[in-house]
């Protein structure tokens, strides 16, 4: 046990004592309040609360409390923690905020006060720091606002008025800095200007830093090219520029601010590259190409000079645009277009001409539209009126062409109306199916004279008819050619064939047929030729029995027998071969090197030939000599 210090006054600590509890409040004076006891009971009784509810969740999720319907008044102070820090996970500045408000009426003498404060501290920070990031990005208000949500009765709170403070005067900074910036751009002292930018760069703020810096330095990099553009526009405007590069000068032009120095001179350069594009315009009206006019002009920028004649041009191209349709609606617009056109205008003459085209063109519709009006019942006369009055139309009016095919197709008209009982008889005769009457329909079809609408269709049908009493006259005959062939006399057959005149229906098929038989018979006579030539039984002999009978056609149905005899003349040659090889190894080698391919012999043949070979070849010598080779290789006749 540790002695008592003699030098303390235990008189004097009583005394203190008795002060201290004397100034505590009534109910804390209460004795059993200032036992320890009674504190170890409420730590307790708090922690094993705070424990039985989180068993509680675990081990039952459906107790789990619904944080947001809860009624806060009425809540322990454990819940509302609980529900804060629920609500502070989400790390949201609203939910951050709501953590705050569920915890900020638990009394300061709740047990639960000191581990609240704890947290009201950490979400409050985590507050300042969501701020901090707003305020980084450029949204200082938002960012003040978020950071004033901290309770101004925490420790944390001396942190954020610190922060407040900074940011303020960093922002009037920034702010400052910028007006600057704008009034030396406006100044032209383009230099000046950018050294005041820069400073932004110092700023302890990402926005000012990097963004408004990087805009501030854009503005004085466009600024001092201002001057360099316009140098760039009037270089575009020469040497027979394009649409492109006009537009590209008149693009330049009118990005200076109306109230630069340069801007009298921007408007200079718009109002030179409009009479330039006029030009092009008119160069494309004169190849008629409206669309291509309408294109230049309509992208013309406004020019005093030009204004009027742009107009002009413009008016002209979509009258032109519209006469084409060939409407007479479209026609009097395009009529009604040009009479806008005054008489000082460049366009005023060529106006007049088109007008006075497009009245004639409307007087060629109207006649047109009574004409078809006449022909629309089909009848002769009618047809042969409308004929007529189209012809009223000259050749060289607008619509002169079109008024020449109208009048042909009636012609063609009239013509099928006249010559349509013939075809219509004629079909009536074919359809008997005797030969007499499809000769009968053929002459009628030929009463329909050559140049007319019906000609063609009575031709093709007449060459049908015909190809069918042709068919009916040649076949007995091509079926009795096809009978001699199939007895074997093919000779017969083609003779027989061959009484089919060329030219007639059924020539193709006697054509296809005779040139079967023909290779039939030159089949036989090849493989004939083969046996005769094999009969001798000589090597060479053997060998061109082969080659005969291998032109045998693979269609041929002596192909079969022609493969068999080349099978039998080749082992026929392997045989000779081999009783030469006794006397004469060379001999027998030619002979088997003779053997060809396509022959069942060939392979027995190579082995043959390597074996021989070997027997051929002398001994290795320490000296040897020069060969002269073998000069009767692949030769039948040694």
């Amino acid at each position: 046990m540790a002695k008592p210090n003699s030098r303390f006054d235990f008189e004097q600590a009583t005394q203190v004592t008795k002060q201290l509890v004397n100034q505590m409040p009534s109910w804390l004076r209460l004795s059993f309040i200032r036992s320890w006891v009674f504190w170890a009971i409420i730590t307790l009784g708090i922690s094993g609360g705070l424990v039985y509810l989180a068993l509680g969740l675990l081990l039952n999720p459906k107790a789990v409390p619904n944080c947001p319907e809860i009624f806060v008044p009425m809540s322990s102070a454990s819940l509302r923690v609980y529900c804060g820090q629920l609500a502070a996970s989400k790390q949201t500045l609203k939910d951050l905020v709501s953590a705050l408000n569920l915890v900020k009426d638990v009394a300061p003498n709740d047990p639960t006060r000191g581990y609240i404060d704890s947290n009201v501290q950490r979400w409050s920070l985590a507050i300042l720091r969501l701020a901090e990031a707003t305020y980084q990005e450029g949204n200082y208000d938002e960012a003040v606002n978020a950071a004033k949500k901290v309770p101004k009765n925490i420790p944390a709170y001396k942190i954020v008025s610190k922060r407040l403070g900074q940011w303020q005067e960093t922002w009037t900074k920034g702010v400052a800095l910028d007006k600057e910036t704008r009034a030396l751009l406006n100044s032209s002292k383009w230099v000046n200007a950018y050294s005041v930018a820069v400073k932004l760069t110092h700023l302890n703020n990402r926005y000012w830093a990097t963004t408004k810096y990087q805009e501030l330095a854009d503005l004085v990099q466009i600024a001092k090219a201002d001057s360099g553009k316009l140098d760039e526009a009037r270089q575009l405007l020469k040497n027979n520029p394009s649409v492109k590069s006009l537009l590209t000068a008149v693009e330049m032009a009118n990005k200076i601010d109306p109230k630069s120095f340069a801007h009298t001179e921007a408007q200079t350069i718009v109002s030179t590259a409009a009479k330039q594009m006029l030009k092009l315009a008119r160069v494309k009206l004169d190849k008629r190409d409206w669309k291509g006019a309408l294109e230049i002009a309509n992208q013309t920028p406004d020019a005093t000079e030009t204004k009027t004649e742009v107009q002009d041009l413009i008016s002209f191209a979509e009258a032109q645009s519209h006469s084409e349709s060939g409407s007479i609606s479209e026609l009097e617009t395009s009529i009604s277009l040009v009479q806008s056109i005054k008489a000082n205008s460049p366009l005023y003459l060529r106006s007049q001409q088109a007008a006075g085209t497009w009245q004639r063109e409307i007087q060629d519709l109207a006649t047109l539209q009574h004409a078809r009006s006449l022909a629309s019942t089909g009848t002769v006369v009618d047809l042969q009126a409308a004929i007529t009055e189209v012809q009223r139309i000259p050749g060289n009016n607008p619509r002169g062409k079109e008024a020449a095919g109208v009048a042909t197709d009636w012609r063609k008209q009239i013509e099928t109306v006249q010559d349509t009982p013939y075809l219509r008889t004629a079909e009536t005769l074919a359809a008997s199916g005797t030969v007499q009457g499809v000769q009968q329909a053929i002459a009628q079809l030929n009463q329909i004279r050559p140049g007319r609408a019906l000609y063609a269709q009575a031709q093709a049908k007449s060459k049908q008819w015909t190809a069918e009493i042709q068919r009916a006259q040649d076949a007995p005959i091509l079926q009795q050619a096809e009978s001699l062939a199939a007895t074997g006399d093919l000779r017969g057959a083609i003779a027989m064939a061959q009484r089919i005149g060329a030219g007639r229906a059924l020539s193709p098929q006697r054509d296809e047929k005779v040139g079967d038989w023909q290779a039939q018979l030159q089949a036989a006579n090849n493989l004939a030729a083969a046996q005769k030539l094999a009969d001798t039984g000589t090597p060479e002999s053997l060998l061109g029995a082969i080659k005969a009978a291998a032109r045998v056609p693979k269609s041929s149905s002596l192909r079969a027998q022609a493969r068999l005899a080349m099978d039998n003349w080749g082992s026929q040659m392997l045989e000779v071969a081999q009783s030469t090889a006794t006397s004469d190894l060379r001999r027998a080698i030619a002979i088997a090197k003779a053997i060809p391919e396509n022959t069942s012999s060939y392979g027995a043949a190579q082995n043959l030939i390597q074996q021989w070979q070997m027997q051929l070849t002398p001994p290795v010598s320490p000296s040897p000599s020069p060969s002269n080779g073998d000069s009767n290789n692949g030769v039948l006749g040694n």
